[in-house]
């Protein structure tokens, strides 16, 4: 099951016993949790009907206790395992059994990052129905998210906006939910549909200077700007993986302009194609002149595999881009 089939089955406000949620999407899983735990201590009292426990740090006997108590004044109990994917094999052994026949007056909400179907332990809850994939979503799939989370904030996206927003942040709901709401905070009083203009007012902004300050310093292979320019951007609070869908966009607009002027188009046909406001275009036929086209072709392979590492293994983000970083400047 996925993020989506579990969220639209979630409407009907009815849990079931088990749940085992996964994957990179932060975004996602709060969602999830957030409304299980809605649903399952609502009408009661919470707090004698919640527990929480992290792999590693509790007693499975404790636990194993909990799941068998009955909920104190209340239909249901909530018991949420967090890193429930760094249980160790004997602590899997000891939840197995539970599985086939868990309480019908508790829910156990178990979160990790990674698993292996492969292993009885979620084989099993594959078979109850009960692994939920919390990736993040497809390129082709981001239309809608985005104008689920709008709307889950009262508001409308046009078309335009929102592909603007995927070219910006990519595919992380993270960074979505936090530019649309900058966007609406912008909007105010003004109406309750987001259009492009708002999304390029709250998204051109110090974060998109230090990115065009960070290109130009990658296009000059001036590395010490262009370590500077990422600790900016990082001690910022922006995430690595943003950081990323940033620089590839600058730098798909950047050979998207290359390919124009090398096919004898001039600026205006480069200003239709990119779509840049007036103040951000003109540093941008600058940095045109920076690359070259086997350049920035080299540029995406190594960020393009950088992309596929931050999605598919726990790696330190932060020193990859900076790894990066040198990798480019060199």
């Amino acid at each position: 099951m996925k993020a989506e089939e579990l969220l639209r089955k979630l409407r009907d406000d009815v849990v079931d016993p088990l749940y085992f949620i996964y994957g990179n999407d932060e975004f996602l899983k709060q969602q999830s949790v957030s409304k299980i735990k809605a649903i399952a201590l609502q009408g009661g009292m919470a707090d004698f009907n919640f527990d929480l426990f992290h792999a590693g740090e509790a007693d499975m006997s404790k636990i194993m206790s909990v799941l068998s108590t009955f909920p104190v004044m209340a239909k249901r109990r909530l018991v949420i395992l967090k890193d429930a994917d760094k249980l160790k094999s004997q602590e899997r052994e000891v939840l197995l059994p539970y599985f086939n026949d868990p309480s019908p007056t508790t829910t156990l909400l178990m979160i990790g990052g990674d698993v292996d179907k492969r292993k009885t332990f979620f084989s099993t809850l594959v078979k109850k129905g009960a692994l939920v994939e919390h990736n993040h979503p497809y390129e082709r799939e981001m239309p809608k998210w985005i104008n689920w989370i709008a709307k889950k904030k009262g508001f409308e996206i046009s078309d335009n906006a929102a592909r603007c927003l995927v070219d910006i942040v990519g595919n992380d709901l993270s960074s979505v939910a936090n530019e649309i709401e900058k966007a609406s905070i912008y909007i105010g009083d003004k109406g309750n549909r987001i259009e492009l203009e708002a999304i390029e007012a709250v998204t051109i902004d110090m974060r998109e200077r230090t990115v065009f300050q960070l290109i130009d310093a990658l296009g000059k292979k001036n590395l010490k700007k262009s370590l500077e320019n990422l600790k900016r951007l990082l001690d910022g609070g922006e995430s690595p993986l943003l950081i990323l869908n940033l620089i590839v966009r600058q730098l798909r607009l950047i050979w998207m302009g290359l390919d124009i002027m090398k096919r004898g188009g001039g600026e205006s046909e480069v200003r239709l194609r990119v779509k840049l406001p007036p103040f951000v275009f003109k540093d941008y036929l600058k940095q045109i002149k920076l690359f070259k086209e086997e350049e920035l072709r080299e540029a995406y392979d190594r960020l393009f595999d950088l992309d596929l590492k931050f999605k598919s293994s726990p790696i330190d983000k932060e020193r990859a881009l900076e790894l990066l970083v040198f990798k480019l400047c060199s």
